[in-house]
């Protein structure tokens, strides 16, 4: 069993607000790509739908985003791994975010953390134990 299955999610939540919200942007943003390398498709899935959502919190569309970033909406939404990197590319373009994008992740699925990198991750991980 991991860690975090040891906590509440309502702590893990907590723990990854806080350690994502300190992270500098460039630092999180390369975590998030390397990430996205390795998700199950299930987790690249909800990653790209939280993006969509911190966006569309901002007042841009899915399909505006898609845009934006260069990629078609049908692409990024089968992960094409090239369509997935430009939304990144464009997500880490709007500073906040990428932020936003994964705390928003965590929030709707705090197991998707054993998928994020161990900069976001063993972070949690840390803050959780040092309770």
């Amino acid at each position: 069993m991991s860690v975090f299955g040891n906590f509440a999610s309502d702590e893990v939540i907590d723990a990854a607000e806080k350690v994502i919200s300190k992270m500098d942007e460039s630092a999180l943003a390369s975590a998030i790509e390397r990430s996205e390398q390795t998700m199950s498709p299930q987790g690249r899935g909800l990653l790209v739908e939280a993006i969509f959502g911190a966006f569309r919190q901002r007042g841009e569309s899915s399909e505006d985003a898609a845009e934006g970033a260069g990629a078609s909406l049908e692409e990024i939404q089968r992960h094409d791994s090239n369509a997935v990197r430009k939304l990144l590319t464009y997500a880490r373009a709007n500073p906040g975010l990428l932020k936003e994008a994964t705390v928003g992740l965590i929030e709707r699925e705090p197991d998707m953390l054993e998928e994020l990198s161990p900069e976001i991750a063993g972070g949690v991980r840390e803050r959780l134990l040092e309770r």
